[in-house]
């Protein structure tokens, strides 16, 4: 398993926060996330056999936020 932590911008409240984490968690591979709104970022576990990190961005940019590396 690999961590990261991926900056995002435009969440405003805890409606954007379950937002991010259901859609990160749903991706195959994905083992844990723990969405900041505090903090504006969201800490992964994943399995980089099953998920590239841009594929985590992607997902986060579908939702209308702005996620940075």
């Amino acid at each position: 398993m690999k961590n990261i932590t991926i900056k995002i911008k435009g969440m405003g409240c805890q409606n954007c926060v379950k937002a991010v984490t259901e859609e990160l968690t749903a991706l195959d591979g994905i083992n844990k996330v723990n969405v900041s709104l505090e903090n504006a970022c969201a800490e992964v576990e994943y399995d980089e056999s099953k998920v590239t990190t841009d594929k985590m961005l992607e997902v986060i940019k579908e939702l209308e936020y702005e996620p940075s590396l």
